[in-house]
């Protein structure tokens, strides 16, 4: 297995993840045996989120005794401070684990992203499990190219999760300012 270092995170991860979406279709026994499977091939990046329905609970049971070989990302909806909390909360409850490696702001279009930055904004519940040890890397998925330029400006972007795959070609050059800016680039749909 090959493996990168993500950005100012200094977290190893292999090159390949696992993304937590299908799991929700396998019972835990299923998936702490696929969990182990992925542990013996190398792969210790694991990619869930709060609204991937059974995902987080599925993995927490699956990853359990061998949840220190993997990195786990996940991912809130939540735009305010205190669901943002409260999801942070849930995810670690839900993963069975004291701390997520990275967590992400998911999907948030122009106007939702100022929401999560301004004053009572997701940003500082993010900050302050940071500060807690809760997690360790703030990051941020999107789909939209205004939103990856704005993400690009920030100083809190560890980390960012983008289409990037044979048709979906779009963010290149936000890919490159990725890596002159040692943020973490995490592939998202890359086999279409």
């Amino acid at each position: 297995m090959e493996y990168r270092i993500l950005g100012k995170t200094g977290l190893k991860i292999s090159r390949m993840g696992f993304g937590g979406i299908p799991i929700q279709r396998i019972d835990a026994a299923g998936t702490k045996k696929l969990m182990h499977q992925l542990k013996d091939a190398g792969i210790n990046y694991i990619d869930t989120a709060r609204g991937y329905t059974t995902s987080e609970e599925n993995l927490g049971w699956g990853l359990e005794g061998i949840r220190e070989h993997f990195v786990i990302a996940s991912k809130s909806m939540s735009r305010d401070k205190a669901s943002m909390a409260k999801d942070i909360e849930t995810s670690l409850q839900k993963l069975r684990t004291d701390y997520i490696d990275i967590y992400q702001v998911h999907n948030a279009t122009p106007e939702q992203l100022e929401q999560v930055c301004a004053p009572g904004g997701a940003l500082e519940a993010l900050k302050e499990a940071k500060a807690a040890g809760k997690i360790g890397h703030i990051g941020l998925t999107a789909h939209s190219l205004e939103v990856f330029e704005k993400a690009l400006e920030t100083d809190w972007v560890e980390t960012l999760m983008f289409p990037y795959n044979i048709v979906e070609t779009q963010g290149e050059e936000l890919i490159e300012k990725c890596a002159q800016n040692n943020i973490g680039f995490i592939c998202m749909k890359p086999l279409a």
